[in-house]
């Protein structure tokens, strides 16, 4: 028997994800909220039997909440799976063949349309941001980030003031998996913004993350998962009729609208900080106007 404590084994496989694996803290804690999921449907008081796990124990959970989830989140449980299996391996734990058990879970790139806003949805959402008080000029200034430039809810979050260099107007990003940053022009409106919620709305705080929490830790840095539950709040305050309320539906926009206005997929893919041009080839499917100037035109059926 090789029972160990649940909690235990997640906090190894989370550190072999940051040191090993290079994995965002997004990414980590995604993983290791569906391996606890497994592994407490396993555990006998908050212990599991790592040897006792079995291929059906894997397809009966990924089974069950690709039944109820999004195909794109179902995938995301079945890799979270395989990489936890693969660190007991490393650790001399599990048994090699689990790994090729969790199941496959289709899910195409290309063949969904991205979830954008409309210019009147937008602005709606933006004057849902009151920016008469301090809240309201920080959820504004985040919303435009990530309309604007495309910024992920995590890269917005972990924005710092030393990564504005206000004399040449770019913005240092720093890319998670590839450890390296990106600098970006820094668009007049979302400098205006930010500029407002320095000087008259961000508390007092030696933080040095550009938005920080306004209630509960007054001061302290936000995560990511603050930067998406503003945006929802700023939603439904809008009362805007969207399919998608969360922030990558902000990405998506920007994008398109970025694409709408001449951008190439290069440029996009570099806005974006994408690593393949096929993750940025999804856009031209929203684009129709281009797509109909460079469609050829039906042959007329000559008699």
């Amino acid at each position: 028997m090789t029972l160990r404590r649940v909690d235990t084994l997640l906090a190894a496989f989370d550190t072999h994800l940051d040191s090993a694996r290079g994995a965002t803290q997004q990414t980590r804690r995604e993983y290791g909220r569906y391996v606890r999921q497994f592994l407490e449907d396993r555990s006998r008081e908050a212990r599991v039997d790592v040897a006792d796990l079995s291929a059906r124990d894997l397809i009966d959970f990924v089974a069950e909440r690709a039944k109820r989830c999004k195909p794109s989140t179902a995938k995301l449980v079945a890799t979270a799976l395989r990489s936890f299996l693969r660190f007991l391996q490393v650790r001399g734990l599990g048994d090699t063949r689990l790994v090729s058990a969790v199941p496959t879970i289709p899910n195409w790139k290309l063949a969904r349309l991205p979830k954008t806003l409309t210019s009147a949805q937008l602005r709606a959402l933006l004057c849902a941001c009151d920016r008469a008080t301090p809240t309201g000029r920080r959820d504004y200034a985040m919303t435009l980030c990530m309309a604007q430039m495309g910024l992920r809810a995590g890269e917005v979050a972990q924005l710092m003031l030393d990564d504005i260099d206000w004399r040449a107007g770019t913005l240092r990003i720093a890319i998670g998996k590839s450890r390296r940053d990106c600098v970006l022009p820094l668009p007049a409106p979302i400098a205006r913004a930010i500029v407002a919620y320095l000087r008259r709305g961000r508390p007092p705080t030696p933080e040095r993350r550009v938005f920080v929490r306004h209630r509960v830790a007054v001061g302290n840095r936000l995560t990511s998962s603050s930067v998406r539950a503003a945006i929802r709040r700023a939603f439904e305050r809008s009362h805007a009729h969207v399919s998608s309320k969360g922030t990558h539906a902000l990405r998506h926009t920007a994008a398109t609208r970025m694409l709408r206005a001449g951008a190439s997929l290069k440029d996009l893919a570099d806005v974006l900080r994408h690593r393949s041009l096929d993750t940025t080839a999804i856009y031209t499917k929203v684009d129709l106007p281009r797509l109909a100037a460079v469609a050829l035109p039906w042959p007329h059926v000559r008699s």
